[in-house]
């Protein structure tokens, strides 16, 4: 879905830039630089739990410790590569799942004060009662697929050359199944695909009683009808997210927003969907790294230009 739905897709990358906010600070000697050995800074780890924790509704952290079981490490694993137990104690890594018969990794779930060498902070959030998390979007997820097919539904009819509503009919007699093969195989290959999208028919006739005819299908108002799903189904996944379309630049119905729209409605964004996603992020490194208030995140910044507005 995050790959095909572009509304789907923009509302995400839009909260993982508010969740990050202008910077990222670890207060912990020795993660203040960097957190592991591929030199990735504590916001480089937040950004990508942060787009796990949107698209999938969980994340997961690999914690490594030293030869006397201090944390020296952290790194953000995929969480399209992790699987877990039902009672989320083991977690289990594969570079690709869709193999048969895949190799995977085997990891504890991370507790405070192990010893285990290397470990996986499972996150997957309080309100999720199932083995794997539930993202924010989860009830919208048929709107996103409404998305996806109208698009691809789109794509087909260019890629068709916009025939599929036409009937041609030839008015001379009924040819043979070799012949009829022929005939629609030498129409597709000359007027099918985006390519030959607007290509003139050319018919060939002994008179006028047997003349080539072609005839449009009644649309039925499909344009008019896709436009008002396509609406309602970017109506429903914004919903989902508890946002409005202005604050990821989107238009809207009305021909723009005020600043005063848009910092009223950053603001309840923030408060009921940004800040509590901040709260889990900050709460792993916490616990991970044995000190309350181990990161700081610096809010995001939303000051307008006087000159534009």
């Amino acid at each position: 879905m995050y790959q095909d739905v572009a509304t789907l897709q923009t509302i995400i990358n839009g909260t993982v830039d508010f969740i990050c906010g202008d910077d990222v600070q670890c207060a912990v000697p020795g993660f203040d630089k960097q957190v592991n050995k591929d030199g990735e800074t504590i916001r480089d780890i937040v950004r990508k739990i942060a787009a796990d924790k949107m698209i999938f509704g969980g994340f997961a952290l690999q914690v490594i410790r030293n030869y006397i079981g201090e944390v020296a490490e952290i790194y953000a694993l995929d969480f399209m590569r992790v699987r877990t137990d039902e009672k989320n104690e083991i977690v289990y890594y594969s570079d690709d799942w869709s193999k048969w018969g895949a190799k995977y990794l085997i990891y504890p779930k991370f507790k405070p004060g192990d010893q285990n060498p290397t470990s996986v902070y499972y996150h997957k959030g309080h309100l999720t009662r199932t083995t794997y998390p539930i993202p924010l979007y989860g009830a919208a997820i048929i709107p996103c697929e409404i998305e996806k097919s109208i698009n691809q539904f789109h794509l087909n009819n260019i890629n068709n050359g916009f025939m599929s509503n036409l009937i041609i009919n030839f008015n001379n007699g009924q040819p043979n199944d070799e012949q009829k093969e022929e005939i629609e195989r030498c129409i597709n290959e000359k007027f099918s695909g985006y390519q030959n999208a607007g290509r003139i028919l050319i018919s060939y006739n002994d008179s006028d009683e047997n003349k080539t005819t072609v005839e449009r299908l009644d649309s039925d108002d499909f344009d008019d009808k896709y436009t008002a799903l396509s609406e309602r189904s970017k109506s429903q996944i914004f919903t989902a997210f508890r946002a409005t379309p202005n604050l990821f630049g989107l238009p809207t119905e009305t021909t723009g927003f005020s600043r005063q729209e848009y910092m009223e409605s950053f603001r309840l964004y923030n408060r009921t969907v940004v800040s509590p996603l901040q709260d889990d992020i900050k709460g792993a490194f916490d616990k991970i790294l044995g000190v309350e208030n181990s990161i700081t995140i610096s809010p995001f910044n939303i000051q307008w230009d006087e000159a534009v507005a």
